[in-house]
């Protein structure tokens, strides 16, 4: 199974079952598109200018660790909304440690994480 998802927008199908309220959805967001790819979590491509770009997370990292939380070995939907959910629950400025595996090497980046109505920024005809 291939699923394609933004942690932005997987952030409002978060907080649908979470206890934040619809007028207060979460902020954070590190924008960037992933996708689960034979069951992990892989970076499709960080969004221009967003948090995660300027981190240094690129295309193919696979995500292995936000923080503490370890990502599942085999990951479907569900588990993909645990590690947004990981990412979701920090305010614009924290910082956070993503581990990778890029190729056959481990890394962590660290990323400040960013306001999502900077990263995706709501278009201007829709109110």
């Amino acid at each position: 199974m291939r699923i394609l998802i933004a942690f932005a927008v997987a952030s409002l199908i978060v907080a649908g079952g979470s206890s934040i309220r619809a007028e207060d959805p979460p902020e954070g967001s590190i924008g960037v598109q992933i996708k689960i790819d034979d069951g992990k979590i892989v970076v499709v491509e960080p969004i221009k200018g967003s948090p995660a770009e300027k981190a240094g997370l690129k295309p193919d990292d696979v995500i292995l660790k936000i923080n503490d939380y370890k990502v599942k070995d085999n990951v479907d939907e569900e588990g993909l909304q645990e590690a947004v959910k990981e990412i979701v629950k920090h305010k614009p400025g924290e910082k956070i440690k993503i581990g990778i595996k890029r190729g056959d090497k481990d890394m962590t980046i660290e990323v400040v994480v960013g306001k999502r109505s900077d990263i995706f920024p709501k278009d201007k005809d829709k109110d």
